[in-house]
């Protein structure tokens, strides 16, 4: 920018950074002085009389300010003589810094720690002071970790469950660190899912490690579900599998949960009748025989096939023509693939490999490309995959 063009442009902007600065001098005074007017209304306790839960909750609905700032302003009402919110009110420092600064001084600093940090150190850097200094008695940590749980609320119909709780700062942090890094390590999908939908996969996938053993001829880190289905045989027959069928335990499960626990899992099938309970049932057995399983593995060199992956973390098998479809257990049918593209990937967000593509080298189709419509007749599908079912 040539001499004559920069003088121009500091003459533009020269007189709005003032302004600006002026305006926040005028907001921090006009803040100083409504910490002191907070200060006589929390004397008159005006909480209690409007039956709120505290003299910051009063004030952040009588201001309209959020939580945070309703706080500060509480943490300046109680020290209305201070001298740091005597150099607020002529517009010197601003709400946040002097909320920290008498922070810092009720946690103890010294004299020349606090005006070191007045003068010098940035809103970041003073609260991370402020938190060093922060006392945590005796007590409080059992407290905190006394408090722990963790809630799963089923949806009515059990399609879902919400997930709430509530840990200790180190467990935590451990577990955000460990959902985060297994985050991480997922594969890139065509369509990423959202952060919070990568951590709620991350929790599934590190639960489903507890249950993976390995099995004999060398498939380390193979993931095995094991599900007992119940079938009301009319229902499914009527309903194409998307009515009918629950787990043991009363979850509900539709065609895509019974095509992936086919695929991979130990499944014992009951077929039920209204009037006559259960009229058939398998005997609880892989879906794929182990002699196949055991070549398909060492066909795949014992790692994900989907193009770019290669993970040899939690690996299953996967049938490209799905036996709820008439795909059977022919090898050239059946891939490896890593748990997250089998049930992340194409199970829950309906991606579904090309068949065309090479072996090792397998490319995901988008849902919008194939998409088909639910499993054909269901009873028919399942009776098929597992062998006909013996009566009881």
């Amino acid at each position: 920018m040539f001499g004559s063009e920069f003088g121009e442009w500091r003459g533009q902007v020269e007189p709005l950074e003032a302004r600006v600065s002026e305006l926040e001098r005028i907001i921090n005074r006009c803040r100083a002085e409504q910490a002191a007017i907070l200060s006589v209304l929390d004397c008159h306790q005006v909480d209690w009389g409007e039956g709120d839960r505290g003299m910051e909750d009063w004030t952040s609905r009588h201001l309209d300010v959020s939580p945070q700032t309703a706080h500060r302003l509480m943490v300046l009402a109680k020290q209305p003589d201070s001298p740091w919110l005597q150099r607020m009110r002529q517009g010197e420092m601003g709400l946040d810094r002097v909320c920290f600064l008498l922070k810092l001084e009720q946690a103890g600093a010294s004299p020349e720690v606090v005006e070191e940090a007045a003068a010098g150190y940035s809103l970041g850097k003073l609260w991370g002071l402020v938190e060093q200094y922060r006392h945590i008695p005796t007590g409080v940590e059992q407290a905190s970790f006394d408090a722990r749980y963790l809630y799963l609320q089923p949806l009515l119909d059990q399609s879902a469950f919400k997930v709430s709780g509530l840990l200790y700062g180190v467990d935590a942090e451990t577990v955000d660190k460990a959902l985060r890094t297994r985050a991480d390590q997922f594969p890139v999908l065509p369509d990423p899912p959202s952060q919070g939908q990568l951590l709620a996969d991350a929790l599934v996938s590190v639960c489903a490690d507890s249950l993976t053993s390995p099995t004999p001829g060398g498939e380390s880190k193979r993931a095995v579900t094991v599900a007992e289905v119940f079938i009301d045989a009319a229902l499914a027959a009527q309903s194409q599998g998307q009515t009918g069928a629950s787990t043991s335990n009363g979850l509900r499960v539709g065609p895509e949960t019974l095509s992936e626990i086919l695929c991979h899992g130990k499944i014992r099938l009951v077929y039920t009748d209204p009037g006559q309970g259960p009229i058939a049932t398998t005997h609880l057995t892989d879906s794929i025989p182990p002699a196949i399983r055991a070549y398909i593995w060492k066909r795949d060199l014992g790692q994900c096939s989907i193009d770019g992956c290669r993970s040899r973390h939690r690996l299953q098998i996967h049938h490209l023509r799905e036996r709820s479809q008439g795909g059977d257990h022919h090898p050239s049918n059946l891939v490896l693939i890593c748990w997250y593209h089998h049930h992340i990937a194409i199970h829950m967000l309906g991606f579904r490999i090309d068949p065309n593509s090479p072996t090792h080298r397998r490319t995901l189709l988008h849902p919008w490309q194939h998409r088909a419509p639910p499993a054909a007749a269901l009873g028919c599908a399942m009776t098929s995959s597992l062998q006909s079912p013996p009566p009881l």
